[in-house]
C-alpha cells in the first residue's frame, strides 16, 4: 500500500463557465466554414468505470436512481446530475477553448496550466493520476484523449465519489482551502474508503457490497464550505513580458461573497442550488424490502446555476460532444435554470417626474442571490435595457438593445484603447448602457481577456448581495467593487439604483419599460476568444456558437407610464 497521500488541490485555473445555444450535432463530423477543420464525434466515456479511489456515476445510479419524493416526483440522483454543468465540467467546449488559448499565450507553462485547471474540471482523473505518479495533462495524450487511461474518470466531470469523499479538514472553507484546496484521503482503498453523506446512522452494508465504499455521516456535506474550494479561487499572475509574479488574481469568489452577505448563517449554497424535494425520500432502491427509512430534507442534485447557454449547446450537440444526458433531461435542466435565474434579481421603476423639460425616473435592481449578480467567470454580464415609447408606440429613447449576435448597441470593448462601458449612476444618452460585469486589467494597466495576465479589475460593478458592505474596512480585496461603482452611493449591498434623465420630449403619454438581461458569454469576450480560431478547440466553440440561437436570458421586467402635459 502506498503511504498516506492527502492530495491538497492547489492553485487551479477554474474556467467553470456556463453558456447556451447549439447545432444538431447528429452527424459524425462537422466542418468549420472557411476552414479545413473537421470535428469527429467525441467518444462517449464509460460511466461505470472504477479506479482505486473513485467510481463512476452509473454505479451509484444502481441504487440512487428510481427514487421519488413525497409527491411521487422522480428525484433520481444520477439522472438529475447528468444534465448539469457539474456533470459536463470536462465536456464544456467553452472551457476547453479558453484553456487552449491560455496555453497558446504561454506554452512554456502548459504543464502548470493544464495540471492546475484539471483539478476542478477533471478532478477524479487529476487525483488518481497524481496518486499513481502519472503525468497530469489535458491536451494531446492527456485526459481529454479517449485513449488515455484516465479518460472515463476525466469525462465524468465533478461526480458523486469526488464531492462525497472530500474530507472535512480545518482548511475547508478557509483561504487555505480555496483554489482547489480540498483534500481526498488516498490512503484508504476498497471498503476502507469513506463516502460522506448528510444523514445520520446510514445503512452501510448495501453500499459496501455494491460499490465497496463505506457510508459515513458528516455535516459538512450540507455546508457551503464544501463548495468553497472550486468557487473561491485565485490564479497566478503572469506579466505581459512572460514572467511569473508573486501576485494572484481573484478569478471568482462566489463563496467569499456569500461569507460577507446576510445569507451566511441563514442559507447555504445547497439551499438554493440544490432545491429541496417535497416531503421525505427513501434515498435508495436497495434493499427493496421496505426497511430503509425516509430521509428529510432531501436536496435534489440539480445544481442550478445560470447555464442555459451552454446547457443548450450540450443538448443540441450531444453526439458531437459525447454527453450522457438525453434531450428530455437537458430540457428539464434548462427550464429549471431559467426559472432559477428569474428569481435571482428584479427591477422596479421608481420616482417618475417631469420637471424643467426633463423626464426623470429611477431603475432599481435588487439582488436576491447570496453572492454578486452575476458571479463567477469574467465572461458573464447583466445589463439594463430601457425603452421609452410615446402614445403612437414609437421608441423615443432606448438604451441597452441587443442584436442577434449578442452585441449590445453602443457598448464597445477595445483592449488596445482600454475602451469599455463604465458604471453609471445617471444615464442621459442612449449610447450609455448600465452593464454589470468585470473588466480585467493586466500588469501594464491595460484591459485584457487573458486570464493569466489579469492582475486587477478595471471594473467590477456586479450587484452586491444583501449585507455586503463595500465600505467595510475588513472586506477582502477579492470581493471589493472596482471602478465608478466604488463611489456610487446608490450602489449598495443588495441593490443598485440608476437614474435616467431624458430631455426634449414633447407633451404626450409615455410608457417606460426596464428589463434586466443576463448573458453567459459576453460579445467582447467571445470575439477575443475567436481571434484564436486556428486552435481546434476554439474553432469548434465558434462553430457551436455560430449556430446558437439563445444568447441571453431575461431576468426581470417592469413597466410604467407617465403623462407629460
Amino acid at each position: 500500500m502506498k503511504p498516506l497521500l492527502l492530495l491538497t488541490l492547489n492553485i487551479i485555473f477554474l474556467f467553470f463557465l456556463n453558456a447556451c445555444g447549439g447545432g444538431s450535432g447528429t452527424d459524425s463530423t462537422s466542418t468549420l466554414p472557411d476552414a479545413n477543420i473537421t470535428f469527429p464525434d467525441a467518444v462517449v466515456h464509460d460511466p461505470s468505470f472504477t479506479t482505486t479511489h473513485f467510481s463512476g456515476s452509473q454505479n451509484c445510479a444502481q441504487c440512487h436512481d428510481g427514487i421519488t419524493d413525497g409527491d411521487g416526483k422522480d428525484v433520481s440522483i444520477a439522472k438529475a446530475w447528468q444534465g448539469t454543468m457539474m456533470a459536463n465540467a470536462a465536456t464544456d467546449p467553452f472551457w476547453k477553448a479558453k484553456v487552449a488559448t491560455e496555453v497558446k499565450e504561454h506554452p512554456e507553462f502548459k504543464g502548470i496550466i493544464e495540471g492546475k485547471c484539471s483539478r476542478c474540471h477533471t478532478p477524479m482523473a487529476n487525483v488518481e493520476a497524481t496518486y499513481n505518479g502519472d503525468t497530469v495533462l489535458l491536451s494531446g495524450d492527456g485526459f481529454l484523449n479517449h485513449d488515455n487511461v484516465y479518460y472515463d474518470a476525466a469525462m465524468q466531470g465533478v461526480s458523486c465519489t469526488l464531492c462525497h469523499q472530500i474530507e472535512n479538514t480545518p482548511q475547508l472553507g478557509t483561504p487555505e482551502g480555496f483554489t482547489g484546496g480540498f483534500v481526498i484521503d488516498t490512503n484508504n482503498t476498497g471498503t476502507d474508503r469513506n463516502i460522506y453523506g448528510p444523514y445520520t446512522n446510514p445503512r452501510t452494508q448495501p453500499m459496501i457490497n455494491n460499490v465497496q465504499f463505506t457510508p459515513e455521516y458528516s455535516s459538512h456535506i450540507n455546508e457551503s464550505k464544501l463548495c468553497a474550494s472550486c468557487h473561491s479561487l485565485e490564479t497566478p499572475v503572469i506579466a505581459t513580458d512572460g514572467t511569473i509574479t508573486n501576485e494572484t488574481f481573484p478569478e471568482q469568489a462566489a463563496y467569499t461573497e456569500w461569507e460577507y452577505s446576510d445569507f451566511n448563517g441563514t442559507q447555504s449554497c445547497q439551499d438554493c442550488h440544490m432545491p429541496k424535494a417535497a416531503g421525505s425520500v427513501v434515498i435508495s432502491t436497495r434493499p427493496d424490502n421496505g426497511t430503509l427509512p425516509a430521509r428529510s430534507p432531501f436536496f435534489q442534485h440539480k445544481f442550478l446555476g445560470a447555464n442555459t447557454y451552454m446547457l443548450e449547446i450540450l443538448k443540441n450537440n450531444r453526439v458531437k460532444l459525447g454527453v450522457l444526458a438525453d434531450e428530455a433531461r437537458f430540457n428539464e435542466s434548462i427550464t429549471d435554470t431559467r426559472e432559477f435565474l428569474k428569481a435571482a434579481a428584479d427591477v422596479n421603476i421608481r420616482q417618475l417626474s417631469f420637471e424643467n423639460g426633463l423626464l426623470n425616473f429611477d431603475v432599481n435592481i435588487t439582488n436576491h442571490s447570496g453572492h454578486k449578480f452575476p458571479t463567477g467567470f469574467p465572461s458573464r454580464r447583466a445589463w439594463l435595457h430601457v425603452i421609452v415609447k410615446n402614445s403612437a408606440d414609437q421608441i423615443v429613447f432606448e438604451s441597452g438593445a441587443i442584436n442577434s449576435n449578442g452585441q449590445i448597441s453602443g457598448v464597445v470593448y477595445d483592449t488596445a484603447s482600454n475602451t469599455y462601458e463604465p458604471h453609471y449612476d445617471k444615464i442621459t444618452d442612449p449610447s450609455q448602457v448600465q452593464v454589470y460585469e468585470t473588466i480585467l486589467e493586466d500588469t501594464d494597466d491595460k484591459m485584457t481577456y487573458i486570464l493569466l495576465h489579469a492582475l486587477h479589475y478595471l471594473k467590477d460593478n456586479r450587484i452586491l448581495p444583501k449585507g455586503l458592505d463595500k465600505n467595510d474596512v475588513n472586506l477582502p480585496e477579492t470581493i471589493n467593487p472596482h471602478g465608478n461603482a466604488e463611489n456610487d452611493s446608490n450602489f449598495i449591498g443588495g441593490s443598485d439604483t440608476v437614474t435616467y434623465e431624458i430631455a426634449n420630449l414633447p407633451a404626450d403619454d409615455y410608457t417606460i419599460t426596464a428589463t434586466l438581461h443576463y448573458q453567459t458569454l459576453s460579445y467582447g469576450f467571445a470575439q477575443d476568444l475567436y481571434k484564436n480560431a486556428e486552435l481546434r478547440e476554439v474553432a469548434l466553440m465558434k462553430l457551436l456558437d455560430d449556430n446558437a440561437v439563445n444568447r441571453y436570458e431575461t431576468i426581470s421586467t417592469d413597466t410604467t407610464s407617465i403623462s407629460i402635459p
